[in-house]
């Protein structure tokens, strides 16, 4: 049953992130004239990159790269905060930090691979937590077997599946080292927390516990009629035959008192 404070977490933590990005491209793009950028986006293996890993999905370089992340931000974290309300403070957490540490990491090594001169040296933009979010999504319901779970990777596979295309590279001043690096992160992920189970979870397990539980059935002979040995059963009957006999003299005995 969706609580109260879940409905609330879903309608509030999506919207006071995506006005921070706002907030943080407004005071950039008007206040400093891109100082912010400059300062705080990440560069892949370079010391002053590293504050780049928290700071760059707050970091956008137009209007029209802000809003190409904001609403597919907004759903997604909205879609992570409804069906995993216990788990999603740690889950946003991982992949917001996940990501941007894996592409400080091998962002350089990547593009070294690949070696297309139109990728970008600094990165910035929710594109890669965007990313991360989607993967999370859609492979947790694979990796926890849940129903809840495989329904809301069919959806994101079916709204977002279009995603995969941002992964290529040679796409000019997009870091398709950010978005593959943020899908792994999400996969990773998947995989880390699906042991952590949410409440319906841990209720359907237990039902199902309940149900797998063997039920007493009365049996026609002794459970132990077949493991006894002969010996045994000779001396039980014994037993059953002296008790008969005691108990057939005892009620003698009260005749007899009753006659005198």
């Amino acid at each position: 049953m969706i609580s109260k404070r879940n409905l609330r977490n879903v309608i509030k933590w999506p919207i006071v992130m995506l006005a921070l990005m706002w907030v943080v491209f407004i005071v950039d793009t008007y206040l400093t004239g891109g100082s912010l950028t400059n300062w705080y986006a990440l560069r892949p293996n370079e010391m002053v990159g590293l504050k780049g890993i928290l700071a760059m999905p707050l970091l956008h370089g137009s209007w029209g790269h802000l809003l190409s992340n904001s609403l597919p931000f907004l759903s997604l974290s909205g879609m992570l905060i409804f069906f995993y309300p216990r788990l999603w403070p740690r889950v946003l957490a991982t992949l917001w930090l996940g990501a941007g540490g894996l592409l400080w990491v091998l962002g350089k090594p990547l593009n070294a691979l690949i070696d297309l001169s139109v990728l970008p040296e600094a990165h910035i933009g929710a594109s890669g937590l965007v990313y991360a979010l989607a993967t999370f999504l859609a492979f947790s319901g694979i990796f926890r077997r849940d129903f809840r779970a495989i329904v809301v990777a069919l959806i994101v596979v079916f709204y977002y599946g279009g995603l995969a295309a941002g992964i290529l590279p040679g796409q000019e001043g997009i870091s398709w080292e950010g978005h593959l690096l943020g899908g792994v992160m999400g996969a990773f992920a998947g995989w880390l927390f699906k042991d952590q189970l949410e409440d319906h979870e841990i209720e359907t397990r237990r039902k199902n516990a309940e149900r797998r539980k063997p039920t007493e059935k009365e049996h026609f002979l002794e459970p132990d009629a077949f493991v006894k040995t002969k010996k045994q059963r000779e001396f039980e009957a014994k037993q059953q035959e002296q008790e008969a006999f005691w108990k057939r003299l005892e009620r003698l005995k009260e005749e007899d008192k009753l006659r005198r």
